[in-house]
């Protein structure tokens, strides 16, 4: 069995070429490979084509931020989603990893964005620019700062459904696996929101998430509501019932 492999998976699509660059300029040299995908190009930009760590493909149909999930990893990989609109730091998954390995991998997956439902205090929102000092359970954790080993990410099939909602099809998926969402510590602004003005209007907050489309908001209903370590510590969670 060979080292497990430590890669990025992207989705983007055209508008986002310039910052697309700056992503892959901050990502590329903390894994050993970044897979690419995409949408409604032309052709593959020659800066990713000649780089040998990078695979990138444009896809036979617009998969959105599911093309996150169109490479399929070995089980014991370490995989990072990610997106074109955000601003890692050096550290990032040097950071993430080491978090991760001190928690355990087992049953868990783990990021820095994502919302968490209790009652009757209803939803917290924890935006991956906001500061958080302890690790916290989430109800729906977001894609773009997600960390797994290679058997806790679903395969295209169970994603693609609800393209452009990803994150949603995602927690129904490790909800259905008992695979818990974990929040990981981080300082205000390490990671840094990186969308300029002029591309807003093209997010897909604004041109899927705003619809709150029936079929998400389905599965949405069927998995959010009820997970057991929600706005929990990682540490009360876990420790022993005396």
């Amino acid at each position: 069995m060979g080292k497990p492999v430590i890669r990025a998976h992207l989705a983007t699509f055209p508008p986002r070429r310039r910052i697309l660059r700056k992503v892959v300029d901050a990502i590329l040299p903390q894994v050993d490979h970044l897979f690419v995908v995409l949408n409604d190009y032309d052709e593959v930009p020659g800066y990713l084509a000649k780089d040998e760590r990078v695979t990138a493909v444009i896809p036979d149909r617009d998969v959105k931020d599911a093309g996150k999930f169109w490479f399929a990893p070995e089980p014991d990989d370490i995989v990072f989603t990610i997106d074109d609109d955000i601003g890692y730091p050096a550290d990032y998954v040097a950071r993430t990893i080491a978090q991760a390995e001190a928690l355990g991998w087992e049953g868990n997956v783990f990021g820095y964005q994502g919302n968490s439902w209790t009652r009757p205090e209803g939803w917290s929102n924890h935006l991956f620019f906001e500061a958080l000092d302890h690790v916290k359970g989430y109800s729906v954790i977001g894609t773009g700062t997600l960390c797994a080993k290679g058997a806790a990410i679903a395969p295209l099939a169970e994603i693609e459904p609800l393209a452009g909602a990803c994150d949603i099809a995602y927690g129904r998926w490790i909800r259905s696996r008992d695979i818990l969402p974990w929040g990981l510590p981080r300082a205000a602004n390490w990671l840094a929101k990186a969308l300029p003005q002029n591309l807003r209007a093209s997010s897909l907050f604004a041109t899927v998430h705003r619809k709150n489309l029936p079929e998400n908001l389905e599965v949405f209903r069927s998995f959010a509501f009820d997970w057991p370590h929600a706005n929990l510590s990682y540490d009360a969670y876990r420790r022993p019932a005396v």
